[in-house]
């Protein structure tokens, strides 16, 4: 099956020239990084932290954390 999927320009470029330098389709190189990334045990819990600031939805971490109508259910 053939899944479209929306990414950033900069990260296109990264996986253009790893699929280039490796001569791997995107899936490859997709199913590649996942691999490496098992591996060397970088689950979810590998990638706490590595998101920042501009990457985050406000609207929709506000929505998950429950504080529409001015409630938190976290605190």
């Amino acid at each position: 099956m053939v899944r479209v999927i929306t990414i950033m320009d900069d990260v296109y470029s990264e996986l253009h020239r790893m699929k280039k330098r490796k001569g791997m389709s995107f899936s490859e190189v997709l199913r590649h990084l996942l691999q490496e990334s098992q591996r060397e045990g970088k689950g979810l819990i590998g990638l706490a932290g590595s998101v920042n600031e501009n990457d985050i939805d406000k609207k929709t971490l506000s929505h998950v954390r429950g504080e529409r109508n001015g409630k938190n259910m976290f605190g």
